[in-house]
């Protein structure tokens, strides 16, 4: 009895990382050359998930006369991966650490709030640059109300 329970237990075990291994041989696939994860997909917005190249970085700093990204820099993405973006040298750009931070924030806060996913493609995000004023970057959004990112990337209202 306890070796068909052994052996039971050992075929679920066998089955289970079997469904959680390697699902297939090929787990990616090309568009141009951004390449995709079968199966996996931003929480976001739902679009495919990007397997992000480092070839095309490169490419993308050789271009720039770079080896890598210099020291306060990032790669960022000027159409977001999430958002259908591609992985393309592009579709890339080198922008400071903070600034990065901040387009990210804008990014993140120009998505739909009641479902938590992102604006169709199609539209634009609507937002103005806005004027610094005690540390803190005033915007002024369409419907006329002022706000500011707070350091955890959190739209902070403060009136008209």
């Amino acid at each position: 009895m306890t070796k068909n329970i052994c052996r039971y237990f050992l075929l679920l075990i066998c089955f289970y990382l079997m469904q959680t291994g390697p699902v297939q041989s090929q787990s990616t696939y090309t568009i141009g050359s951004t390449e995709y994860y079968y199966n996996s997909y931003y929480s976001t917005t739902g679009r495919p998930m990007v397997k992000r190249s480092e070839a095309n970085k490169r490419k993308f700093l050789a271009k720039l006369g770079y080896k890598k990204v210099p020291r306060g820099y990032e790669i960022d993405h000027i159409i977001p991966l999430s958002e259908g973006g591609s992985d393309d040298p592009s579709n890339m750009q080198l922008l400071t650490k903070e600034a990065h931070e901040r387009k990210t924030a804008r990014e993140r806060a120009s998505r739909w709030r009641s479902t938590g996913t992102s604006r169709p493609y199609f539209s634009k995000p609507s937002y103005s640059t806005g004027t610094r004023k005690s540390q803190k970057i005033s915007n002024t959004g369409p419907k006329g109300g002022r706000y500011y990112y707070n350091s955890k990337g959190k739209k902070v209202y403060v009136g008209r």
